[in-house]
């Protein structure tokens, strides 16, 4: 999977919950490697990707429900 998919997927999620920080704690993983994973630098495991997604495809869908 390319990396601009993984680091915009990961942006759009950090920006929901307003800063890494929060993403951080509610994925149990260290806010550095948050920050390597959005900005393309590296790739997170498959499994925390899985839930990024999640997050992501929820949000989404919050988005499209708001606008009706």
């Amino acid at each position: 999977m390319d990396k601009e998919l993984y680091a915009s997927t990961i942006s759009n999620v950090v920006e929901y919950f307003e800063g890494y920080a929060t993403l951080a704690v509610i994925l149990n993983v260290n806010v550095e490697d948050l920050r390597q994973w959005a900005e393309g630098k590296s790739r997170p495991p498959i499994d925390v990707f899985l839930r990024i997604a999640d997050f992501n495809r929820a949000t989404g869908q919050e988005a499209k429900s708001s606008l009706n």
